[in-house]
Order: C-alpha cells, then structure tokens, then sequence
C-alpha cells in the first residue's frame, strides 16, 4: 500500500544520486493527487463545492463557473460524492458575503470554495465564514494588500491572481503600437475598490511612461459595465473627435466602447483593448475592430482553485506546510493579438480546453 505524502513528507524527501550525493526531492509542482491515498470515509462524505462570483452575463466568469463543473467531472471520475452551487452575488458585497455565510454553515466543514470577492474589502469575511466552519476556500484577484492566506490557517488555502500589472501594461503597449507610439486615448476603469482594476491601471500607468507620444485626454470608472461603458464613450467621442484608442480595464467595458464607435461610424478605425478575452471581443481582434485582450483563464482558475481546496479537505496535502509560493501565486495569462487571434480561436473557442486535475499546480505560472 502506498505510503500518504503529507506536505512534511514530500518537503524532506531526499533523493540520493549515483555517487552518493544527497538533494532535495523535486518541489511542490510535482504533487499529484492520487485517489488511491483519499480515505475512504471522505469518499463516502458529500463535499460541497462552490464558486461565489458576481453574475454569469459577464463571459469570463462564466468560464469559472465552467471550469467548477469541469472539477466536478473530476470527482465523479475519482468516486467523490459532492454537490455543486453558484454563489451569484450580481454585484453586491453584502450579498456575497451571506452567500458563503449560508453555504459555509450548511455544508458543516465539509465545503470546498472559489471566491472571486466583489471588493478588496470583503475577502476576509468571506474566508471568515469558511473559517469558522471548518471548510476551506481559495480566493482570487481581490483583497487587501496587509492581509495573507497565513492569517486563517488552514481554511485560507490559497490566494491568486494573473499578473494584472504586466497584463494592464501589456495590453497597453499594443494598443499604442497600433497608433505608432501617438495619439489621444480615453481610459475606462473598473470597480474603483477593485484589487483587478486598481492594478491594471497601474500597467497602463507605467506604459505611459515609456509613450510620451500618448495623450490620455478622459479617464473614468465604468464598473465593469458595458451600458455605462457605451454612454463614457460616446460623451468623450462628442468631446475628443481625433481620439485613436480606447483602453479598458476588462472585455465588457471593451464592448461597450466598440458600440459607442459603432454608432459614430468609426468601428475599426479606433483602436481598443480589454482584458477577459470574451467571445466578442476575440472574434472583433479577427475583424479588425479591436487590437488586444487577455485571457486569464477562467476555466483553470475555477477548477484548479477547487482542486487545492479539494486536497486540503481530503487530507492529501496540509496547507500550514506549504510554502508560501505555492498558496500566495500568479496564475497564466496570454495577450491574445492579431498575431495569434486563429490559435486561440481554435484552442478556446471552437473546443474545449481539457486538464488533468489531480496535477493540482498546473495553475501556478512560473
């Protein structure tokens, strides 16, 4: 029978090579989850699985929701018994917050949680409430910069992000190139108290600074929100006729802006980025009709975060410790341009993407 490899075991495990030199075992990135060592008690319990996000119109957190079921199929695979709920907060703090409240207490310890936390704010109420269960919870993108997973040992189990900076920032950069480095620009933010926003504002900051040649002539928040998106931009176009880029903090906002160029007749002559990589705007970047966007992944953030807390709950791994690194990470992102529009097309779109779940940290980007 196969030996259980906690996380002390696998950290001080040795391999001895052929003259006899003693090394570290390769790190965490190798852990794979084996059914075989999940006992069998916690086969025969229900888990309750969970995604708390902020409404499924928007199509990237559709695709967490997605990739929940994807980790599901999983477990049915493994012989887990589960039951699966979307937490949909439709925007609003106090919502969420009850949300995992009721969802935490029904499940009694035995739950397992995304969260995507509406504001910085909130994400320790929300890891509070798993805490106070007994359950664990991995959260993403938002909460406050003084706060660690360390501070709710073990329920806290991870906390990730893609790199919203360099993401920002990249993004950026091929908007201005598309002007060649010149030009006016309007910059739709997203939630003000948003980690997400706040971040990929600071990208396009240090972008400015290397295009002196680029003018940022409006600037505000749209929430996230297409209609409020559509209604900045068709003020500022009345306002600044010469612009040649909108900048958006994510894909809806993006769609907003492209229907307020629609009805000014200007679709395709004025460049625009987002961030999500929502089926619109993809398909827009082939048109020609927008220049970037960025895939952050929906699909492996939701199952892979799962799939963490999922190994905490079963006892395969102990999240006390692990290092820091492997709670506290990146998660992969691709700029998505004209230049590679078909491969993702045909990769994310036309099929769907596959993962093996029991290789937990295949969502860590290096």
């Amino acid at each position: 029978m196969k030996r259980r490899i906690t996380a002390v075991a696998l950290a001080a495990a040795l391999t001895v090579g052929v003259f006899g030199v003693t090394a570290m075992a390769e790190d965490w990135k190798d852990f794979r989850i084996d059914p075989a060592e999940i006992p069998q008690e916690k086969l025969d319990e229900t888990v309750y699985v969970a995604c708390s996000i902020r409404g499924l119109e928007n199509p990237y957190i559709n695709t967490i929701k997605v990739g929940m079921e994807m980790f599901c199929d999983y477990l049915d695979s493994i012989g887990q018994k589960y039951e699966m709920q979307v937490l949909d907060s439709g925007g609003s703090n106090d919502t969420e917050i009850n949300n995992m409240k009721q969802f935490a207490a029904k499940a009694n310890g035995n739950a397992i949680a995304y969260a995507d936390p509406n504001e910085s704010a909130i994400c320790t109420s929300l890891v509070e409430a798993m805490a106070e269960s007994g359950g664990y919870i991995g959260t993403a993108w938002n909460r406050e910069e003084e706060d660690s997973v360390e501070d709710y040992n073990p329920n806290w189990v991870i906390h990730t992000s893609p790199d919203n900076v360099v993401n920002g920032k990249a993004v950026a950069e091929a908007l201005f190139e598309s002007m060649g480095g010149e030009g006016q620009i309007f910059v739709l933010e997203g939630m003000l108290g948003n980690t997400a926003s706040i971040d990929r504002v600071k990208g396009l900051e240090e972008a400015l600074e290397e295009y002196p040649g680029i003018e940022v002539v409006a600037q505000d928040t749209a929430n996230w929100a297409t209609a409020e998106a559509l209604t900045l931009t068709e003020t500022w176009l009345n306002q600044y006729p010469d612009v040649k880029g909108i900048w958006c903090a994510n894909d809806n906002m993006a769609t907003g802006a492209m229907q307020a160029l629609e009805n000014a007749g200007l679709l395709g002559q004025v460049g625009v980025t987002g961030i999500d990589a929502n089926t619109d705007i993809v398909q827009a970047i082939k048109d020609g009709n927008a220049t970037a966007t960025c895939s952050s992944n929906g699909y492996l953030q939701g199952g892979y975060t799962l799939a963490i807390c999922y190994a905490a709950w079963a006892g395969l791994i102990d999240p006390e410790e692990l290092p820091i690194e492997y709670r506290e990470f990146a998660t992969p992102a691709t700029i998505i341009t004209a230049d590679n529009v078909d491969e993702y097309i045909a990769d994310f779109i036309d099929a769907s993407p596959e993962f093996d779940f029991s290789d937990i940290y295949f969502c860590k980007a290096d």
